[in-house]
């Protein structure tokens, strides 16, 4: 179970603190506008492709996902989802905040700090009922 946990930490880590640094690496390509809706799509794709600042979080990113389904082979689903996207949310806001962006709403924080402890109550539960 504990390998379990470890890893749902680490989805929630490489989802989380890959956003930011996804969101920053696809600056300007909102920009993009040649009037032609698959001119527009060839020069968005073409930006992003040569941007190694979308790439590099991006396959962490994708990392984390194949870590995710790992991880749902040996975790309950009811466990699993909640912890890993709570966790997500909680690492974004963290890196973003380091990144310089403002921190969420008070009710938002507030209610990832319930969502990040009803999850860690369903993870004791868990590890209690095992033992």
């Amino acid at each position: 179970m504990l390998k379990s946990i470890l890893s749902l930490i680490g989805v929630g880590l490489l989802w989380g603190a890959t956003n930011p640094f996804i969101r920053l690496g696809s600056i300007g390509i909102e920009s993009v506008n040649s009037g032609s809706r698959w001119r527009n799509l060839w020069l968005e794709l073409r930006m992003i492709t040569t941007r190694l600042n979308y790439w590099v979080p991006f396959l962490l990113n994708q990392m984390g996902s194949a870590m995710y389904v790992w991880t749902l082979q040996h975790t309950n689903l009811t466990i699993a989802v909640p912890v890993a996207n709570s966790l997500s949310f909680a690492f974004t806001a963290v890196t973003g905040y380091f990144l310089g962006e403002k921190l969420p709403g008070k009710s938002i924080m507030i209610g990832t700090i319930f969502v990040c402890i009803g999850s860690s109550l369903m993870l004791y539960d868990k590890m209690s009922s095992e033992q």
